[in-house]
């Protein structure tokens, strides 16, 4: 192990006294933020990690911006959050773009020879995914009880190390979960409201032929999602504008169908799918167990988004199964307007349906449920 601390490359091994001598944060904790050295640096241990019922790590599956590190939050019992003291933390990786600082992950490799000293592998700095910062997580922690973990989505800021053992383990096995549905609102916020336009994209070029990914939600004390700057420089104005409205219009088309089904006295939640041999983990947008109906909502109700959300319910109802309900969901498509009468034929098609939100606010559509019967 080199004992320099001049500077830190991705793959040096130093103990956090050394670590701190160049990237500052705190002596222990496992999210570190310094304003002085505009750094937040997360360390990850593998072994806690694993005992707490998640992992941090590479996904084998890359998208069509390259590779992503997942990273889970602060907070080891209970369901965690960007609230108070207990969300500090998270907030920090949240809003660090906005603050001008860089996340940079450590990842703990052994102790110092005859030492209770750990010390900690440097992979490189990083930023949050423009298109998808974190994700909530259904994990089993060591106590067995279940609780929600924020899992961020970290990409690379230039050179990193990507070893091996710093993969995330593929599924042993597909396994489809229900689990509660979750809500993203500036009330998860007791004070600021989180980055109201500072996720940037990674600084790397998409594949050639490959589309922009979805825009990001962010809050803001409105509760309303925006476009974040940095992605929205990559695109028209005229294009930026259209991404903005569809990403608050899916969040918030779902939140307020979700409402609707429970006023109708359904249980909702949603369903966290692993496929065995792969790293990733999915999530449906929205499961009604009451009627046994998987949904996938989006955003605007253009070919592209009916399209995709096609290809995504038919994906996700495969693995979707219940104990009182015998075969697979019906499956339906959530959408702000009613699409063309082209789609609705390529929807028959494959037996998917439709509910939409009508002018007059209303759900319309062939499983809409009824409030007060």
């Amino acid at each position: 192990m080199t004992t320099s601390v001049e500077g830190i490359s991705p793959g040096d091994v130093r103990t956090r006294t050394e670590i701190r001598a160049v990237f500052g944060g705190s002596p222990q904790g496992g999210i570190c933020p310094s304003a002085a050295m505009r750094s937040v640096n997360l360390y990850s241990d593998p072994d806690v990690g694993e005992q707490a019922g998640y992992y941090d790590g590479w996904l084998a599956e890359e998208d069509e911006l390259g590779s992503v590190f997942e990273y889970t939050g602060a907070g080891k019992s209970g369901d965690q959050t960007f609230e108070g003291v207990a969300g500090s933390g998270n907030r920090a990786i949240l809003r660090h773009a906005e603050q001008d600082r860089v996340l940079r992950v450590f990842t703990r490799v052994g102790k110092l020879p005859g030492t209770d000293t750990k010390t900690h592998r440097y992979l490189g700095a990083f930023t949050l995914d423009g298109g998808q910062p974190y994700v909530w997580r259904r994990v089993h922690g060591e106590d067995r009880n279940e609780r929600d973990v924020l899992v961020f989505r970290l990409r690379p800021e230039g050179a990193v190390q990507r070893a091996t053992q710093d993969a995330i383990p593929p599924a042993e096995e597909t396994t489809a979960e229900f689990v509660p549905f979750q809500v993203v609102t500036a009330a998860m916020f007791q004070t600021d409201p989180a980055t109201s336009g500072a996720l940037p994209l990674p600084k790397q070029h998409a594949r050639k032929g490959s589309s922009s990914r979805k825009a990001a939600p962010n809050i803001e004390t409105s509760g309303t999602f925006v476009l974040p700057e940095a992605f929205s420089t990559k695109l028209s104005l005229r294009a930026a504008a259209a991404a903005t409205i569809a990403v608050r219009h899916e969040a918030l088309l779902t939140q307020a169908y979700k409402a609707h089904l429970d006023a109708a006295g359904h249980r909702t939640g949603a369903f966290q799918i692993k496929v065995k041999g792969l790293t990733s983990t999915l999530r449906t947008d929205l499961y009604d167990a009451t009627d046994h109906v998987l949904y996938e909502a989006k955003g605007s109700s253009s070919r592209e988004d009916v399209r995709m959300a096609l290809g995504q319910i038919l994906d996700y109802s495969r693995y979707v199964k219940s104990a009182e309900h015998e075969g697979e969901p019906t499956r339906v498509i959530l959408l702000p307007g009613a699409p063309s009468p082209d789609m609705y034929a390529l929807l028959d098609r494959y037996d998917v349906g439709v509910v939409y939100r009508s002018d007059d606010g209303r759900f319309v559509g062939d499983v809409v449920a009824r409030v007060g019967e």
